[in-house]
This record gives C-alpha cells, sequence and structure tokens, in this order.
C-alpha cells in the first residue's frame, strides 16, 4: 500500500509558505514502500521495525519527524499542531532510529522504533502519524539567491517533496471498542452500478480496524471487499461508500445482502458488526 503528500515550497522574501496537496505515490524520488503500514504497540509490546524500499530509479534521501493528524467524517486527514477534545499523541512516547535515511534503489533500511511509557501516563489510545519526506538532490540549497532572479529582484523556487504517513498507536490500559453500521442506502447509476453508502460507528476507548465485505444469500462469492479501512479515536463515526460493478449488481439483484465489518486477522479476525438490505 501507497500513499504520498506533496508540497510545494515558496520562499518569497525571505519568507516561506507551504501549500500541502494530497496525491498518490510517482516514480521518482519519492517512490517510497513502507512495511508494516502501521504499528501498535499493546499489551507488552516495546520494539517495532519499519522496513523502507526506495522503488525509484536513483538514490533518495529520506526525513523521518512525527506529524499530528486529525481524521475527518469522510475519511481524510488534516494536520493539527494543537490536541482538541479527546486527542491523545504517542509522538513524546516513541522515539526512532535514524532520523534521515538514504536509499539506493530497491535497497531496504530499518528504521527502528522503541515505546517508553511514563509511570504517570493515562489510560487511552495514543496516535501520531510517521511521515517519510523525500528531500530534494538540492534539498540544502533554499536560500532566495538560489533561485532564478526576475526583473524586480525576486526570487521564487518551487520545489515538490513526495512523502507518505504511517499511523504510529500506543494503547495503554484496558481498552475497547465495538463497532455499528447504520443508515445503510443504495443508488444505481446510469451504468448499472449500485453505490452503498452508511454511516461506520464507533464507541469505546480505542479505534478500529479492519474489512468490509458485502456477500449476498445465495451468491457464492463475495461482491466486494473493502480492506484496511480504519475509524480512529476520538471520532465517533466515518461515511463510507462502496460501488458493485454492474456485473455483481446484476448476480445480486433482488437477493438480500449483508455488509460485515471484521478486525483484521492479526488482531483477531472477528466480525464486529453487520447490516443488511434488499438490492433493488
Amino acid at each position: 500500500m501507497r500513499f504520498s503528500v506533496r508540497s510545494i515550497a515558496a520562499f518569497i522574501l525571505g519568507g516561506f509558505v507551504s501549500f500541502n496537496l494530497i496525491n498518490t505515490a510517482a516514480a521518482g524520488p519519492g517512490d517510497l514502500l513502507v512495511s508494516p503500514v502501521r504499528v501498535v504497540f499493546e499489551d507488552r509490546k516495546r520494539v517495532a521495525e519499519v522496513t523502507l524500499v526506495n522503488k525509484g530509479q536513483e538514490n533518495a534521501v529520506y526525513r523521518v519527524s512525527f506529524e499530528n493528524r486529525r481524521m475527518l467524517r469522510n475519511g481524510s486527514f488534516e494536520k493539527i499542531e494543537a490536541p482538541g477534545e479527546g486527542d491523545l499523541f504517542a509522538e513524546k512516547l516513541v522515539r526512532y532510529a535514524p532520523r534521515r535515511v538514504e536509499l539506493e534503489p530497491n535497497a531496504p533500511q530499518t528504521l527502528r522504533l522503541m515505546l517508553r511509557k511514563p509511570s504517570t501516563l493515562e489510560e487511552g489510545e495514543y496516535r501520531s502519524h510517521l511521515h517519510f519526506a523525500a528531500l530534494p538532490e538540492d534539498a540544502g540549497s533554499s536560500s532566495i539567491e538560489a533561485g532564478q532572479q526576475d526583473t524586480d529582484g525576486i526570487s521564487i523556487r518551487l520545489t515538490p517533496v513526495y512523502g507518505l504517513t504511517i499511523p504510529i498507536i500506543v494503547r495503554h490500559g484496558a481498552l475497547e471498542a465495538t463497532a455499528a453500521i447504520t443508515q445503510l442506502q443504495q443508488s444505481r447509476d446510469n451504468k448499472g452500478r449500485t453505490t452503498l453508502q452508511f454511516v461506520f460507528e464507533r464507541s469505546g476507548t480505542k479505534s478500529l480496524y479492519g474489512d468490509f465485505t458485502v456477500t449476498a444469500k445465495g451468491v457464492k462469492d463475495p461482491l466486494a471487499i473493502k480492506k484496511g479501512i480504519a475509524l480512529y479515536s476520538p471520532n465517533k463515526e466515518r461515511v463510507i461508500t462502496i460501488t458493485l460493478s454492474a456485473e455483481e449488481t446484476a448476480r445480486a439483484a433482488g437477493k438480500q445482502i449483508e455488509l460485515r465489518f471484521q478486525d483484521k486477522t492479526e488482531s483477531g479476525g472477528d466480525i464486529q458488526t453487520t447490516a443488511s438490505l434488499r438490492l433493488n
């Protein structure tokens, strides 16, 4: 799984302005594979490793840092600087090394993380996102003078920076969560595809992470599977859509379908909640 965040930095009259754009990973110095895509410290786990692989064709340098992010109701994220109600950050609980890595093409590098929980830590789920930013080759040159001057003596330099983030989660105490699927509805487009839209709800003290599967009574194989869906604390709900192809819609037309949310296998694989309706 790959994700990337593109930042464009402009140096204008000595001031720094940055803009963040969500985009898909591209080939080149920002083409980075990270495994695993999330790290959870719970029970007695104190040490973890993340493997980085540069899938580009040239050497690439990455800066590693923590970011704090809030999940929005549509499942996207926004970067935040200060905690809001219910936000608990993991950045002060987890140490990692190295903080800057240089990768040759297809050469793996291991990032090591270590959890240090103070004795006074309050019960809860703490989350921060580890950010891997691909540095441009001339990252050390960021002055106005390094840019091209125009007739007014103002220099503007645009430098794309590719990166991705993965969540780092620390669970402390006896935490639990329950899931629910509500407001399940369907719609059909002019190409015969069905869109299922619903609200994924969470209650409790920890986040949810798993897969959604759509099945139909009397149909052997699943109609659709949506993997790796998270609902992070402190959010209580998230709006999700799943689209069935025209072929799958035709297979299940008039049948009772079931929507199921199930924990990932490493978390037990338990079915947390289901909902059903008759497909038009």
